[in-house]
């Protein structure tokens, strides 16, 4: 268990890596902010108006959605048109600095944009390209739109909680986007495990309806999932609900808790960021534990276009370009960026 008292390594296990972060909504921005978490560097690209979870959902903070800002601490933000031929020569040349993309576009999406995996590789074969989908590559079910619900009801989860009454019930966490993004973080750590001996990259595929299915091998095992009758939540008299369990012989009795009773008071799960527009932002640390320590990574997640300026000043373009190219519409930098903070009625739209 790591203490107070040990120091910490010097650098963080991923520090030097970059990562170009063309994904959105959960499961891509969950895969790359555990790689933040880790160190690396992560340059997370967005459309004018920014990415698809800046404006879903229904808890907001400051203008700030709570989706936004669970998945993309300590990223920096470019603001780019990607359907623009400026925009999109401007993404190639992010890709050829970077160690991996990552991108969760429909099939066919990113090579239409110029950014697919055999695009990049062409001209960089040590890039580590991981694309996410909902469903693969192929398939009767590729080109199709999916969310959390849906594949938990494709994939047998939404089945496996259902009441004793008999009707399948949701989840009421993301676990296919989460699955998916910690099997790609995991994937792409392989491949670049693997390229350190052999100097070749990889494209490394993952989808949400395998990675929900990875998880329930142990019901693929054990048969078809039937409710237990000696297993569920009561309610008590003084109306706490509680999980009562008498499979084994050993009888156990747990209260069902909100997440505010778990973390009350909890500064070792929890951490507390300073955002330019919401102020305090409580948050969940990694909860990987490791002695001796690395140093902490975290700090809040970007305004939108915060970083457009210095990332594309880094890939020598011109002050006099940029402005061009704000001017255009084709670019938000950090200086027009407090226009672009949501404060509207969240609304649904879709990346390119």
């Amino acid at each position: 268990m790591t203490t107070a008292a040990t120091p910490a390594l010097a650098q963080a296990p991923l520090e030097g890596l970059r990562i170009l972060d063309l994904s959105h909504f959960v499961a891509g921005p969950w895969c790359t902010v555990l790689l933040r978490e880790l160190g690396a560097e992560v340059i997370k690209v967005e459309p004018p108006g920014g990415e698809i979870s800046r404006n879903m959902g229904g808890v907001y903070a400051a203008g700030e959605s709570a989706i936004f800002l669970g998945f993309n601490s300590g990223k920096k933000s470019v603001c780019i048109d990607l359907k623009t031929a400026e925009g999109r020569e401007a993404v190639v040349r992010m890709a050829h600095e970077a160690d991996v993309v990552v991108q969760n576009f429909r099939p066919g999406t990113a090579e239409r944009l110029g950014v697919g995996a055999e695009q990049l590789r062409k001209v960089r074969p040590e890039l580590v390209y991981c694309a996410i989908t909902a469903f693969g590559p192929d398939g009767p079910y590729a080109e199709r739109p999916a969310n959390d619900p849906l594949i938990q009801a494709l994939s047998g989860a939404m089945w496996a909680t259902t009441t004793p009454g008999g009707t399948p019930i949701r989840m009421g966490v993301s676990l296919p986007d989460f699955a998916a993004g910690v099997l790609a973080a995991i994937g792409i750590l392989s491949a670049i495990r693997r390229k350190s001996s052999t100097g070749k990259g990889a494209t490394v595929d993952i989808n949400l309806l395998d990675s929900q299915l990875y998880a329930q091998t142990d019901l693929l095992a054990g048969g078809e999932f039937s409710p237990s009758v000696q297993n569920g939540s009561v309610r008590c008299s003084e109306g706490r609900y509680f999980w009562v369990e008498a499979d084994g012989g050993d009888s156990a009795r747990v209260p069902v808790q909100g997440l505010s009773e778990v973390l009350r008071n909890d500064t070792a799960r929890t951490r507390t960021l300073e955002h330019p527009t919401v102020g305090e932002l409580h948050q969940l640390k990694i909860p990987v534990d490791v002695d001796p320590p690395w140093p902490a990574t975290a700090s809040p997640p970007p305004l939108l276009g915060a970083d457009t300026r210095d990332i594309l000043g880094e890939l020598g373009f011109s002050d006099r370009t940029i402005e061009r190219l704000a001017d255009q519409g084709i670019i938000n930098d950090d200086q027009i960026r407090t226009s672009n903070v949501n404060t509207t009625t969240p609304h649904n739209k879709e990346m390119p």
